[in-house]
């Protein structure tokens, strides 16, 4: 079960849980659980905004919106604190707790892999800068950014930045899990290698096709925004 959510697919995401999720593992009815928050919302304020979504009725009379608070961690785990110490209430906020750490760890995770990418970039552009075949391919930076991904992960960048939202201002790095990142680094290791050997693009291309993609990834079309 799916406890703990990212705000974003960014590395600077924060973990959250809603007060769905705790009406749900906790077995508290839902109208508790928003009455605490708004009872406590002085106390919960003090760890962080009080964010929400809003989702529309289902009943097809109409009806008001439905409001779904998000908790961060800290938020969270003192809410729980309020709430009857039932087992299952227990028996949630040690799964919660759980759910949590790891999350936090692969945002560390992935956080040091992208400052490691960071020292591949920069010898890659140097080693891109050095070559000769710069000479022979005027648009070779970006030409190489494209295999780069290509070859690591299976997709083009282009489908990689709708897939996940990515604005064209952003590092696609800043977007990548852990094993993302290591195949992109990995890729560009073989290309400041291949570069140092002085083959041109269309060289460094079949060699790396020889070789295959590193970790394929699949996409899928991001989800609506909820308002």
């Amino acid at each position: 079960m799916d406890l703990v959510t990212l705000t974003s697919q960014r590395l600077d995401a924060e973990p959250y849980t809603t007060a769905e999720i705790i009406s749900k593992y906790a077995e508290i009815d839902s109208r508790t659980v928003n009455n605490r928050i708004n009872q406590y919302k002085f106390d919960l304020l003090e760890f962080g905004a009080l964010e929400f979504s809003t989702i529309k009725t289902l009943n097809p009379n109409g009806g008001r919106p439905r409001k779904i608070w998000r908790l961060n961690e800290e938020q969270a785990m003192l809410l729980i604190t309020y709430l009857d110490n039932t087992k299952p209430v227990r028996q949630f906020k040690k799964a919660l707790i759980k759910q949590f750490a790891a999350m936090k760890r692969a945002l560390i995770e992935r956080q040091a892999k992208f400052e490691l990418g960071k020292e591949y970039s920069k010898s890659l552009h140097a080693a891109i800068s050095e070559s000769p075949a710069l000479g022979e391919h005027g648009h070779l930076y970006i030409n190489i950014n494209k295999l780069v991904y290509k070859q690591a992960l299976g997709v083009n960048v282009n489908e990689l930045r709708n897939a996940r939202n990515i604005p064209k201002t952003e590092v696609i790095t800043h977007y990548l899990s852990a094993s993302e990142a290591d195949a992109v680094k990995r890729v560009k290791q073989q290309i400041k290698t291949l570069l140092e050997m002085k083959f041109n693009y269309q060289q460094i291309k079949t060699a790396l096709q020889v070789q295959g993609i590193i970790y394929q990834i699949r996409l899928q079309l991001p989800a609506k925004a909820i308002v």
